[in-house]
Parts: structure tokens; C-alpha cells; sequence
């Protein structure tokens, strides 16, 4: 509710005011039980749950540690006890055999969900594919067999992703999307943006180990005399670094504002994806180029099954082409016309794709 930025994120917003959604638990992550404490404490408290006419509450488990142990009876013992939780706090709420929508696979996999109704795995990444969880890598990989075992139902933002899941129950695809209120008028911009000269070339997203820095070093020497942007949270500091020693890349820090976000699209050039060709990046569904296109802005991208058709402004760099002269074909190509962007706002919304979610997770 707080953070609106992440996929999960977006369907809650959905799920608080959809005239389908009856009775509405939200179920925060496990939390450490000793740094709750703390925030209370030091007077942080929770944020109200919003008024709706039907009962909704959040469960916000607890435990010692951090993060998920190893090893499939640890996990089956963790996520039976927070399933424990979840069951107790819904039959609190009068829920009677509800839909259940997770996104953990964990939780999907072990939980025992004796009282729920239909489950849904909403996968909008494959976590074995993450550099970061290769401690978990076998228990996704077993994670993933179980709700395939169970039956569960799964939505997945990208095919390959949804064949990686191999569900034996109904399965759909449903990329990411975005907000249309959150691309219009009026556009506020970064102040220190008007004084990059042009072209002023976007990377926006988390600067992680999939970011092609040698396609950026690429796209900045070629423009040598307009600027390139790399801006978002930093997962991998050495790219940081590699990216700061390349004259005419401006490494900022990821802005908070979601008009900020829009403005700073909407008033560069053009902007890039240049991802590396790996399971990771061929499993999701790039949110940025939604993004991108949202704000009306010709993109170039490394040629991934995910990004193909999502517009035709988007220029494919294929493998082995280079990443330089796609952007300057994007930048030929130019931004979309006004009517363009607005059909593409209403096509590609979050509330057009969770009718699809709740669709599949309703269906009897």
C-alpha cells in the first residue's frame, strides 16, 4: 500500500477497490518480530487500512529472522506456521473458502491452505534466475515442482516464464502494465536534467548486473555530445562504478516522486534498455518499456522475446547488432503522436490486466 511501485504492489491498489473484491486480507511478507518491536518503540506504526464496505484487515507474521532458511522441511515449517497466521486472521474476517492470490512460491508450494479456496501463483519473476537468491536456487527449482504438483493455478508476466512454471493447473500470461493517471499532465522534471545537453538518453530501472555496460559505454561514445542517464536503485555497486568512469554517463540516485518519474521520461530523447541475454531477463516482463511508451518516447532494446510487440516504437537490437546505431534509429523514429500514447495508456493499464488475474483466480 505504502510502496505502489512494485507488481504486487499495483494489484493490491486494485483489489482495495474493485466492486468484484468482497472480503480482503492483505498479507505482508514475514516481518523480524525484534525490529517491529523497535518501530514501535520509536513510534513508527503501521498505516491505517483503508475504509472499504467490506471487511479488510492486514496479517503481518512474525519471526526471529530475516530471511528464509534452506532446504524444503525448513521452508514447509515456516510457511505452515504463516499459514497458520494468514487462516487465523481470515476466519477472523468471516472469509469463507476465499481466493487466494500469492506471489511467493514458497508460500504457494508449502503452505498447507486447508481453508482457502482456489490458489494463484502470480509469478512476475523467476527467483531462480536471480544472482542474489542463488543460496535458494534448489528450493525455487523444488518450489516450483510442488505447485506444479498441486495444481495451483498460475498467472505469469511473461510466456517463458509461465513455461518455466510448467503449471499442470489453468495458467495465463499477463505482463506488467501501467497507471494512465500517472502519465498525464502537468509534468514536473528533475531540475538538474534541463542543464544535460542533448540528446539526453534514459536508462531508468535498478542498476543490476543485467545492464550491458559495454552497450552504454557504446551509446555514450557515439553521443559523445549529449548525455546519457542512468537513474534508479543500485542492486549491484560495481556496475555503479564501471558506469561512472564513462565520459558522458550521469549516474543519479532513484527519485521517490512518481510525477518526477513521469516528467524525467517524458523529457528526454529517448530511451534504452540494454539488458544481457539471460533466463532472468528472458523470464520478465520489463516494466520500464511500459513506462517508456507510456511517456511517448521511442525506446531501444536489446531484442528479448518479453519486449517484442509491445509497441512499434520500440527498436529490437538484435544479437551481435550494435546497441548505438538502434538508438539512433529510435531517435529517427521519434516520439508518438498524442492519440498514439493515449491508446496506449487505456490498452496497456494495471486495471485491464488484473481483470484478467482475477479472472483466472475467481473461475470456478
Amino acid at each position: 500500500m505504502q510502496r505502489q511501485f512494485m507488481t504486487p504492489d499495483r494489484l493490491v491498489q486494485t483489489l482495495l477497490s474493485h466492486e468484484r473484491v468482497g472480503g480482503l486480507l492483505m498479507a505482508d511478507a514475514y516481518r523480524m518480530g525484534p525490529t517491529q518491536f523497535l518501530r514501535r518503540v520509536l513510534g513508527r506504526r503501521p498505516i491505517p487500512v483503508p475504509s472499504r464496505p467490506h471487511p479488510t484487515a492486514v496479517v503481518s507474521p512474525l519471526r526471529l529472522r530475516r530471511r528464509d532458511g534452506t532446504g524444503e522441511p525448513i521452508l514447509r515449517a515456516a510457511y505452515t506456521t504463516y499459514d497458520k497466521h494468514v487462516s487465523a486472521r481470515s476466519r477472523e474476517l468471516g472469509l469463507r473458502d476465499p481466493a487466494v492470490i500469492t506471489t511467493n512460491p514458497f508460500y504457494a508450494a508449502y503452505a498447507p491452505l486447508k481453508w482457502a479456496g482456489p490458489v494463484t501463483y502470480y509469478a512476475f519473476d523467476d527467483w531462480a534466475a536471480f544472482d542474489e537468491h542463488s543460496k535458494w536456487w534448489p528450493d525455487y527449482d523444488r518450489a516450483y515442482e510442488a505447485i506444479r504438483r498441486r495444481g495451483h493455478r498460475v498467472c505469469a508476466v511473461s510466456r517463458h516464464l509461465l513455461q518455466r512454471l510448467d503449471p499442470r493447473g489453468p495458467g495465463l500470461v499477463v505482463p506488467n502494465g501501467i497507471t494512465p493517471s500517472e502519465w498525464q499532465e502537468p509534468w514536473n522534471v528533475p531540475d538538474w536534467l534541463m542543464s544535460l545537453p542533448r540528446p539526453r538518453i534514459l536508462y531508468s530501472g535498478a542498476i543490476h548486473g543485467r545492464l550491458d555496460v559495454a552497450a552504454v559505454r557504446e551509446v555514450a561514445t557515439r553521443f559523445s555530445s549529449g548525455s546519457v542517464i542512468v537513474i534508479g536503485p543500485v542492486a549491484d555497486a560495481e556496475v555503479v562504478r564501471q558506469l561512472k568512469l564513462i565520459p558522458g554517463v550521469h549516474v543519479q540516485p532513484p527519485l521517490e516522486q512518481r510525477d518526477l518519474i513521469a516528467g524525467l521520461t517524458r523529457s528526454v530523447d529517448v530511451c534504452i534498455m540494454p539488458h544481457h541475454r539471460t533466463p532472468l531477463t528472458e523470464s520478465m516482463s520489463p516494466l520500464k518499456i511500459y513506462e517508456y511508451v507510456a511517456a511517448g518516447r521511442p525506446v531501444a532494446s536489446t531484442d528479448i522475446a518479453p519486449v517484442r510487440g509491445i509497441h512499434k516504437n520500440v527498436v529490437l537490437v538484435a544479437d551481435g547488432d550494435s546497441f548505438a546505431d538502434g538508438v539512433a534509429k529510435a531517435l529517427e523514429v521519434g516520439p508518438m503522436t498524442e492519440s498514439d500514447r493515449q491508446s496506449f495508456l487505456t490498452e496497456n493499464s494495471w486495471p485491464s490486466r488484473h481483470e484478467q488475474i482475477l479472472e483466472l483466480a475467481f473461475a470456478e
